[in-house]
């Protein structure tokens, strides 16, 4: 087997075990605010929506400093210390008595984060230009499987034996991907020992499509904001369209969660090879706007199983955002810069991210959920038209 496939091949086992280790948090982390006396929908999504900004905001920060350091000393540091240091966030979590100290702890997390971004750069770092599609493609469908599995699982491991000692498994699992990383990937590329920074002015002389590459980063920006509106605050949402007296809550937010990964799941690895096909600016421009399309209905539903059918139909949208993006980003950046320049759109998405989770939760407090639905869904299509009139036709760019 060829040494980049094999790269893609384990890092699709180690993406899996800690996209699950993320993913069941959503769920689960409203209910767990509501354990430590947190007592309204509001300040349940609120102190929800700050938790995961918080992650995210830090990250954002911090993705430009990872990206030198992945240059001069190689993608695989960074797995390893992305994994190791998410297992033990998620343990110091499951000892936490206030809200306080949740949030504390995701500031934390925020600086080690960021297993899945710095696989990106590694498989596209790695594999030949014309499979980067198909590559990134199987990649999104492992972070998918376990972000279908990890809501679900996560939920019921939380309704079994309580969400403190969940978070205590779920880190372990995050541990054995920092094991996986840190004894079976073998990366190829030669370190650069002195990467030059790259400037502004210094990206408009290495891109030649350097605005395409910033109307990237918007697009990225947009995305980010639009998903992460909605992922802290929808288990506050389930809570208030099932009766009051329902059990196994967790578990049911997770299986709506998962409805919409099984869809992204399906679609991820297709999609991934249209791209390949004919290019990410047209599965972009389409996904974005049926996307945007769905998510309107869902402020509308009347029970929990009209909801999943909705996000599970609007998943097949998003299984194909993200490999086409990073497909683009690929295609018009010169390898040795491949850390530095994913890291600058990595900032973009995870601003997005803390934009979202903070703006999405204060939203739905002030002006309720469907406002929420209406503003998301209206995002995702302006995004579609910034990509349709701002991006050029793909080309390769094999430098």
């Amino acid at each position: 087997m060829e040494t980049w496939k094999r790269t893609v091949y384990i890092s699709l086992v180690c993406v899996f075990c800690t996209a699950f280790g993320v993913s069941q948090l959503a769920p689960i982390l409203p209910l767990y605010f509501h354990d430590l006396g947190v007592q309204t929908p509001e300040a349940m999504s609120l102190w929800s929506g700050l938790a995961t900004g918080a992650t995210y905001i830090i990250v954002c920060l911090a993705a430009p400093f990872w990206g030198r350091v992945a240059d001069k000393k190689g993608r695989k540091i960074t797995l390893i210390r992305s994994s190791f240091g998410m297992a033990l966030c998620n343990i110091l979590i499951a000892f936490q008595t206030t809200p306080e100290g949740v949030v504390l702890i995701r500031l934390v997390q925020g600086l080690v984060s960021g297993f899945y971004s710095a696989s990106i750069t590694l498989i596209a770092s790695e594999s030949p230009i014309e499979r980067t599609g198909w590559a990134l493609g199987l990649l999104a469908s492992a972070n998918l499987a376990g972000s279908l599995i990890g809501p679900l699982l996560g939920g019921y491991i939380a309704d079994t034996v309580g969400i403190r000692n969940d978070f205590i498994i779920v880190g372990t699992l995050m541990g054995l991907a920092g094991v996986l990383a840190t004894i079976f990937i073998h990366e190829n590329y030669v370190p650069q020992p002195n990467p030059e920074k790259l400037s502004i002015r210094k990206l408009k002389e290495q891109i030649p499509e350097f605005n395409s590459i910033v109307a990237l980063c918007v697009a990225s920006f947009i995305y980010a904001i639009c998903i992460m509106s909605l992922q802290p605050v929808i288990s506050v949402y389930i809570k208030g369209i099932v009766p009051s007296d329902t059990e196994n809550l967790a578990f049911i937010a997770g299986a709506v969660f998962s409805a919409m990964g099984i869809a992204q799941l399906m679609s991820s690895s297709p999609l991934g090879k249209l791209v390949d096909k004919i290019g990410p600016r047209k599965v972009l421009v389409v996904s974005l706007i049926y996307v945007g399309i769905l998510n309107i209905p869902q402020a509308y539903v009347s029970d929990v199983y009209q909801l999943a059918i909705i996000r599970f139909l609007q998943g097949f949208g998003l299984g194909g955002m993200l490999p086409a993006l990073n497909t683009y980003l690929s295609s018009k950046t010169p390898r040795e810069f491949t850390g530095q320049v994913f890291s600058y759109n990595q900032s973009c998405l995870f601003f997005g991210y803390f934009l979202g989770s903070v703006g999405g939760a204060s939203l739905m407090a002030w002006l309720g959920f469907t406002t929420l639905f209406w503003v998301s869904g209206g995002l995702f299509i302006i995004s579609a038209l910034w990509i349709g009139l701002k991006l050029k036709e793909y080309t390769y760019n094999t430098t």
